[in-house]
């Protein structure tokens, strides 16, 4: 016989003892009857089958009542308690907000562009930028083209003081000859 025969073989054979011992289980639970493997495996008659016991395992759910009060909770304290179904919300949160005040939880990222006092700034001290530079010579430059318009404007009025007072009278006579 050759490797391949031997395999189909005890194929063949292992695929009966399956069957043969599916069909033994099925006809005995048809007759009520209980083999010894079923026994082994089905609990006792006097403990609680796996449903029960999980069941009993898991509490009942928590309500507001069972919860510690929200000023004696710190760091260490277990929070997940607050998150049962029959918590209300209300005290859902304060505890959440106890818990993010926390310091280990109140730390920015320092990636938003807000977080900072930018009203508040470090003076640049003695140093004078290139556009500080710039501004300061507009500044300049403005005020002493104002002052020279003034002096100019001054100086015209100062110089001829009797040429004023002389055209002033020639507009009056200008204006005498008309209205006769």
């Amino acid at each position: 016989m050759s490797d391949t025969e031997d395999s189909e073989a005890l194929n063949d054979s292992s695929e009966g003892v399956f069957l043969e011992r599916w069909s033994r289980r099925k006809t005995a639970a048809r007759k009520g009857e209980t083999d010894i493997e079923a026994l082994s495996s089905a609990p006792a008659p006097g403990l609680p089958d796996e449903e029960a016991s999980a069941a009993e395992a898991e509490p009942p759910p928590l309500t507001d009542a069972d919860m510690p009060p929200i000023e004696s909770l710190d760091k260490d304290s277990d929070y997940s308690v607050f998150m049962s179904p029959k918590v209300s919300d209300q005290l859902r949160t304060q505890a959440l907000r106890k818990l993010f005040h926390l310091p280990a939880f109140n730390i920015t990222d320092g990636l938003n562009d807000y977080d900072e006092d930018y009203t508040r700034f470090a003076g640049l001290g003695s140093v004078v930028t290139h556009e500080m530079k710039r501004l300061l010579k507009r500044e300049l430059e403005a005020k002493t083209a104002s002052v020279e318009e003034v002096q100019a404007a001054a100086e015209e009025v100062a110089v001829s003081p009797t040429a004023a007072v002389a055209e002033n009278n020639a507009d009056m006579d200008d204006d005498a000859e008309e209205s006769v």
